[in-house]
């Protein structure tokens, strides 16, 4: 008699598996019922992605090593620090204090944003860098919000984010 074999182990439900030729296919179900989109972003959209974080992250070295002067990198800094108070709200959402936690997280991302904006004019006013640097320093910056921008349409999870922000869905 043979011996009893242990169960397969499954992936579980919404979760996103390879299918054939490597792309992402989706199993299971998401909120409401409704198909999941883990890893429905096909490869021209990915490679749009990665195109414009490229441009960004070059044209910011570009603006260092141009004419030898990294104060410009100050910006990654920001960047950094720029989804930190979201990410602290989403985490603590279920032991805040009502709204006034979406409020001080919506305010310190303005202020980090303000920031990845501001360092090159500043740098600039103070002369610590020149004006080609501060040009091109701004369109890696509009690069990096293009690709943040694409990724949300994309990945249609802008509605996710609303809703995590608010508190509706689950």
């Amino acid at each position: 008699k043979p011996a009893p074999q242990p169960p397969r182990w499954r992936w579980p439900p919404g979760f996103a598996t390879t299918g054939p030729l490597g792309r992402a296919r989706v199993t299971g179900r998401g909120r409401g019922g409704a198909p999941s989109r883990m890893g429905s972003m096909n490869l021209t959209q990915l490679v749009i992605l990665s195109f414009l974080a490229v441009c960004s992250i070059f044209l910011h070295i570009f603006a260092c090593t141009i004419w030898n002067n990294w104060w410009p990198m100050l910006i990654l800094l920001a960047y950094v620090s720029l989804p930190v108070p979201m990410l602290m709200f989403a985490i603590l959402r279920g032991s805040s204090g009502g709204r006034g936690g979406l409020h001080w997280a919506e305010f310190f991302t303005s202020f980090f944003f303000a920031n990845v904006v501001g360092i090159p004019f500043l740098l600039h006013h103070v002369e610590m860098i020149p004006t080609g640097s501060l040009v091109l320093s701004l369109f890696g910056t509009i690069f990096a919000l293009a690709s943040v921008g694409a990724h949300i349409h994309f990945s249609g999870s802008a509605e996710d984010i609303y809703n995590l922000l608010v508190g509706e869905g689950g």
